[in-house]
């Protein structure tokens, strides 16, 4: 019986000692959980109207209980997701605890009618944890609308996430040892980008008019060396390309999406296209992570086409062939045109016009350099051959036109019948022909409304030479511009 007794009170004491050890709670402040995913992406939540579950699993590594203070749907009763913590079901739960070196599940929900315009493309939430004062966070993504969705395939530390097309259009990996596709997006239902897709070497990508283009934040199109992009737009159902967010707030407002980023080897042209709300709109160079071996550049044919509310440029190039006609590039951040290093740049019976009014602007509007720097920090010098006609470089800062030679460089400018408004010297009859510099009345019927059309007093009316109003007589608008002889300045011809 004293011996019973005896092992009893041992066995307790050991039971007791252990279950309070095995019971601590870590309070360390840099003790946090580790989750099995940072993101949970519903791209089959089409297949019906209604839910879909995922699941993941949050971790604790050590070897004290770990207490979750606080897990949180952000989006609480409001979001399309609803969750699940470890059987318990609700958007928010208080002082969970995990066991030593031990995991629970969370499971998800999404519930969404795809067919309902009214929604976004990407519904977005996220899930909260704070343990210890440590906030960690779970993105959930789900699709909100039917449409062709392209999500990355490839994931690198130093350059965006991307995918590439496949024979069918769909997203697929990026490799040398895949046969080169040649793709139309036609326009069924929109298309939206999360990442960057990728038009990979000898690729082609044929965009019908009327195609909508949705990017989701930082995400692109990257024609890469060798492939070819041909957007075939019409005036009537022009090819837009735009952020993800429907909603009136983000109607205006710029940096929406990363950009539209074409390199050299590819035959590319882009007709009736509307871009905006990018960062940039277009970025169009010799793939900039190697020195150029040759003087050949690639052409970008570039017709009809708005570039319009990019936080910082509308188009930058380096080291390639622009020709442009009825091009309309206004409201940048920072240049709608920088054209950096050799190249050559035609632009004619365009408007290039800049009232940004979303923070303060310093940089003129149409920017040349004789230097670039490439993506491994080579500096490239050049000589642009840069000419402009019958076209329009405006704005609300007192330089809009302005140039620069480093290294004993040099430039090749050819202005020929333009309003510019700068106070650079422009005197030079070789580089500036028939120029119209700084006029005092106002141009645009309403600038700061976006509207870049002609008013009846502008100073671009009839102004212009049939010499290169000829070679365009439609201007962007499918009006006649020489039919009374006396062209416009600029991407419009005015209308009464």
């Amino acid at each position: 019986m004293k011996n019973l007794l005896l092992i009893s009170c041992i066995l307790s004491f050991f039971l007791l000692h252990s279950c309070r050890k095995d019971e601590s709670i870590i309070t360390d402040a840099s003790a946090n959980i580790k989750l099995s995913v940072d993101t949970i992406a519903f791209d089959t939540v089409f297949a019906t109207i209604g839910s879909i579950t995922k699941n993941f699993r949050v971790y604790n590594p050590y070897k004290e209980i770990l207490k979750i203070s606080s897990i949180r749907l952000n989006g609480g009763s409001q979001s399309n997701f609803r969750m699940n913590v470890d059987g318990m079901p609700g958007n928010e739960h208080y002082d969970v605890e995990i066991a030593p070196n031990d995991s629970m599940y969370v499971f998800v929900e999404v519930t969404v009618d795809p067919n309902n315009k009214a929604n976004p493309f990407i519904i977005e939430d996220y899930i909260e944890f704070v343990t210890n004062g440590n906030r960690k966070t779970l993105q959930l993504v789900a699709w909100g609308q039917n449409a062709h969705y392209y999500t990355p395939t490839t994931y690198n530390r130093f350059i965006p996430d991307y995918c590439c097309l496949d024979a069918n259009g769909q997203r697929g990996p990026c490799s040398d040892a895949i046969a080169p596709v040649n793709v139309t997006w036609t326009n069924d239902l929109p298309y939206v980008i999360y990442g960057f897709v990728v038009i990979d070497s000898l690729d082609v990508l044929n965009i019908d008019p009327g195609v909508q283009i949705h990017f989701h934040n930082n995400s692109g199109l990257w024609v890469y060396r060798g492939g070819s992009i041909k957007v075939n737009g019409t005036k009537a159902n022009p090819v837009v390309f735009q952020g993800d967010r429907l909603e009136p707030a983000y109607k205006d407002l710029p940096g929406q999406w990363d950009r539209i980023w074409i390199n050299d080897g590819g035959q590319n042209s882009i007709n009736y296209a509307i871009i905006k709300n990018g960062f940039i709109g277009l970025q169009v160079e010799h793939l900039p992570f190697e020195d150029p071996k040759d003087s050949i550049f690639s052409t970008l044919t570039l017709k009809n086409t708005t570039i319009d509310n990019c936080s910082g440029y509308g188009l930058i190039s380096a080291l390639y062939n622009i020709q442009a006609e009825n091009l309309v590039i206004t409201d940048c951040g920072q240049y709608n045109v920088m054209l950096q290093s050799a190249g050559n740049y035609v632009f004619n019976q365009s408007t290039f016009a800049n009232f940004y009014t979303k923070s303060f602007r310093e940089t003129p509007s149409f920017f040349v350099q004789n230097t670039a720097v490439n993506a491994i920090g080579t500096l490239i010098k050049g000589v642009p051959r840069v000419s402009v006609t019958n076209s329009i470089i405006y704005g609300d800062r007192t330089k809009e036109f302005a140039t620069e030679i480093v290294n004993n460089g040099a430039l090749d400018l050819n202005f020929n019948t333009c309003i510019i408004k700068t106070d650079e010297n422009i005197s030079d009859t070789t580089s500036f022909k028939n120029i119209l510099q700084n006029p005092s009345n106002s141009i645009f019927k309403d600038e700061y409304m976006g509207d870049f059309q002609l008013n009846e007093n502008s100073e671009a009316r009839d102004k212009g030479k049939m010499q290169f109003a000829n070679p365009v007589p439609l201007d962007i608008l499918e009006n006649s511009r020489i039919a009374d002889g006396k062209p416009d300045l600029g991407a419009f011809e005015y209308q009464p």
